[in-house]
């Protein structure tokens, strides 16, 4: 009869915790996870890490890049092919960082629209009604700079202000702030060449040739800027640039202006 009477309230029971646990599995299903238990949190299923390796990405620049310039590094410090600082390019140099250049170069996929050049320069496309052959023979062994020396009077063909005429390509040069540059040429890049002309006063301050003293005469030494392909050995991560550099470019005869 005890029995009877409490399984009505059994059953009840029975059926609230049923209606409970309902609840509490669509509170859990519809709830963030930031809201739940940390026990329920922990029970989720783990998964296994994927077999495959992770993806590899290139490295980048600043990190690859290796070079000799990495201590300290003055680029107003004249490289030894400057002959201790007594030029202003170099068209020799035994230290030529190849190797850089090359790196530089081929990271840089828009080189080639910053190069130019004509290759094949001399006095028969650059000095009219001169011929290249003709320019090479000039001799100066007998003018030694003085106004009253025979060979100021006598002498062989040549310009009336004795010079050094080069159609060179130089590797280093001082740029038009006094840093020492190295420029990209065919030693690093085949095929690819910088040349400019490059004309230096044999006696520079001297008086011109053939004219007499009483003209006060000077030989004066000329320059112009040249635009050309660079690579700074003291900031490599610069890459290939242009840069600027004032070179010798003419030797002229100057007469002062007379009263």
């Amino acid at each position: 009869m005890v029995g009877q009477l409490h399984n009505p309230f059994r059953n009840v029971l029975a059926s609230k915790l049923y209606m409970l646990g309902h609840e509490e599995h669509d509170f859990l299903a519809t709830t963030p996870s930031c809201f739940r238990s940390a026990t329920e949190r922990r029970n989720r299923p783990t998964y296994p890490k994927p077999a495959y390796a992770e993806p590899a990405y290139p490295v980048a620049y600043e990190k690859k890049y290796e070079s000799q310039y990495e201590h300290y590094c003055d680029p107003r410090k004249a490289p030894k092919c400057s002959n201790n600082g007594t030029e202003t390019f170099c068209l020799k140099d035994s230290e030529y960082p190849v190797k850089e250049v090359k790196y530089a170069i081929d990271y840089d996929p828009l080189v080639l629209n910053k190069y130019a050049d004509v290759a094949d320069q001399s006095a028969d496309n650059l000095v009219d009604g001169l011929t290249s052959l003709a320019e090479e023979h000039f001799d100066y062994s007998n003018y030694h700079g003085s106004a009253f020396e025979k060979g100021h009077w006598v002498g062989d063909e040549g310009y009336i202000c004795p010079s050094d005429v080069l159609y060179a390509r130089p590797v280093r040069a001082v740029n038009a702030d006094g840093e020492w540059r190295v420029i990209v040429q065919n030693i690093a890049w085949p095929g690819y060449t910088q040349t400019q002309r490059i004309e230096t006063c044999l006696f520079p301050g001297a008086s011109c040739r053939t004219l007499a003293a009483c003209y006060r005469s000077e030989c004066l030494q000329q320059y112009i800027y040249h635009r050309m392909l660079s690579f700074d050995p003291c900031d490599p991560q610069k890459g290939i640039f242009i840069d600027i550099y004032k070179m010798p470019s003419a030797c002229s005869c100057h007469l002062p202006q007379f009263h």
